[in-house]
């Protein structure tokens, strides 16, 4: 069984990435006050920042009438069910990924202290560490099945096309229902699905032993929605990152 829990992992945000959650032209050279903030910004996260990972595999999945049930908990999204059934899904991993609250802390007091633009750039930047930290428990996930001769689906999660936002809550339950468990930092979900510290995300990978069925199946490979550099298990170019439920705007 696959289990992971990193308090503080590394965080390298490629440069990329955060320029193209600015909004900023793929190729783009940042210059001016731009430049700036987008490094004061980097520099506050690496030398404040507390993000962590926790990842776990739950062997209880069943698929039936169009629902996924893992470890006890349903799941009615039709999307997560029918990426499971076409790969032939035995198990899943579920996995919580955050920036830590002192990101949305001080991107918060930022905003109250009349800097939104250094307020854009640092919340900008938690959402890319979000997305870092996703592709991170990916490339580990991947590097475990790739040893059990099994593979791994692309991350799926509540929020994004196909998946009630609301059953956050559910799925958190089900993360967070060992009590066994130490999270390295405080996460909570609230009625509306809502996280708090926003800049975290809950997800699911499935798990199967079909490795050429979802070999066929182009859209199962989850390498096209990761954009972890240097992955030594990427079976194919990374393409696009996943619409997220987040929408990120200035204050107003």
């Amino acid at each position: 069984m696959f289990e992971l829990t990193e308090n503080n992992p590394p965080v390298e945000v490629p440069e990329s990435e955060y320029q193209r959650l600015l909004g900023y032209p793929k190729n783009h050279e940042l210059d001016g006050r731009a430049r700036e903030l987008a490094d004061a910004a980097r520099t506050w996260f690496s030398a404040n920042g507390r993000p962590w990972i926790h990842a776990r595999e739950i062997g209880a999945l069943e698929l039936t009438g169009g629902k996924s049930r893992i470890g006890g908990h349903e799941f009615s999204s039709r999307r997560l069910y029918d990426s499971f059934a076409a790969a032939a899904a035995h198990s899943a991993v579920v996995v919580a990924v955050s920036a830590g609250k002192e990101c949305e802390e001080t991107a918060r007091q930022l905003w109250l202290e009349s800097k939104p633009d250094e307020y854009f750039f640092l919340e900008i930047f938690g959402s890319a560490v979000v997305e870092h930290l996703i592709a991170q428990a990916s490339g580990r996930i991947c590097g475990w099945a790739d040893l059990q001769q099994m593979a791994v689906l692309p991350h799926f999660s509540p929020g994004y096309s196909g998946w009630d936002v609301a059953e956050q809550v559910k799925l958190w339950n089900l993360i967070s229902q060992d009590n066994r468990l130490q999270f390295p930092g405080e996460l909570a979900v609230l009625d509306t699905g809502m996280l708090r510290p926003k800049k975290s995300l809950l997800a699911v990978f499935g798990v199967t032993r079909d490795v050429e069925k979802a070999r066929r199946f182009s859209k199962l490979i989850p390498c096209e929605n990761c954009p972890l550099p240097g992955c030594q298990y990427r079976r194919t170019a990374y393409r696009r990152a996943p619409a997220q439920f987040e929408v990120i705007r200035r204050q107003g």
